[in-house]
């Protein structure tokens, strides 16, 4: 058994703002304390298995969330898969668990939080539990920017709302999304403004149909990019990819894993009367990605 952490345990979908404050309180206590910091999460979100009839998308997949948490500094990360079984356990039964591999010093959670079968892990419970297991309990109330509340499911609707800006400020980072480049119909190279199409998950949180400022990390520079999401109306194609089409870079990009960062938009989907004037529409659309503000 590892020596003694202090632990939170959460979805933690999208590790926004409020996550972050909870995350770093962790980290910092087990630093002061001389210990390690642990996160538990789950794959796939939990509300996917309880309640499938919702069709939650979720904000961030195991590998970007994994990342994250590392990156804030946590020391060990781990993941349970979620299924119903899970869900049945008692709360203790749960935290016995955790400490089948850790030896459990201190836990933190927010206000709201609530553990295991009928959510009867609620901090309340868990200050008793802890007194049994002999680990401390500490609550951190909800986080808010400008008055809001953070909270995944608000980011998700601001996303859908096509308001990435405001998304990516609680988010404190720009939102991002992954797929690999796959063969297109080659139409922007035939427009002049070649692009390398990714089909985003079915489950990922995506913002609204339209084009936006983007920044893809790429061969040890980061580099601006135009990204048209969702159908082609010019050209009466209905299905949803991201087209991203990289300023002034040359390259053949088929087959690679791209991420992409999506900054702001800058302007809805809609469609041209003619491929010259969508043409000249998207040098406009590039050009307006130089200038806007990071």
């Amino acid at each position: 058994m590892t020596q003694g952490v202090v632990a939170t345990v959460g979805a933690f979908d999208g590790i926004h703002r409020g996550h972050q404050i909870l995350l770093r309180e962790v980290v910092a206590r087990a630093r002061y304390l001389g210990i390690k910091s642990l996160c538990v999460t789950f794959d796939p979100h939990p509300d996917t298995v309880l309640y499938p009839e919702r069709q939650l998308t979720y904000l961030t997949d195991r590998p970007e969330k994994e990342r994250v948490l590392r990156e804030l500094g946590l020391d060990h990360v781990l993941v349970f898969e979620f299924t119903r079984e899970l869900s049945m356990l008692r709360p203790e039964e749960f935290l016995g668990m955790i400490r089948e591999r850790y030896h459990l010093a201190e836990l933190w959670v927010g206000s709201d939080f609530a553990l295991g079968r009928d959510r009867s892990g609620t901090v309340a419970a868990l200050v008793d539990i802890g007194r049994v297991q002999a680990f401390a309990l500490h609550v951190v109330p909800p986080q808010k920017v400008d008055a809001e509340v953070i909270s995944s499911t608000f980011i998700r609707k601001l996303l859908a709302d096509g308001q990435v800006g405001h998304a990516n400020r609680l988010l404190g980072r720009h939102y991002r999304v992954s797929g690999r480049v796959e063969q297109g119909a080659a139409r922007g190279r035939q427009l002049g403004w070649p692009t390398a199409n990714i089909r985003p998950d079915r489950q990922r949180a995506l913002p609204a149909d339209g084009v936006y400022l983007a920044l893809v990390p790429l061969d040890d520079r980061v580099w601006r990019a135009v990204v048209n999401l969702g159908a082609r109306p010019t050209f009466e194609e209905g299905e949803r990819l991201l087209e991203v089409h990289l300023l002034d870079f040359s390259g053949d990009l088929y087959g690679q894993e791209l991420a992409v960062d999506i900054v702001d938009r800058i302007r809805g989907t809609r469609r041209f009367p003619s491929i010259d004037a969508l043409r000249e529409q998207i040098a406009r659309d590039a050009e307006t990605a130089r200038t806007m503000e990071l």
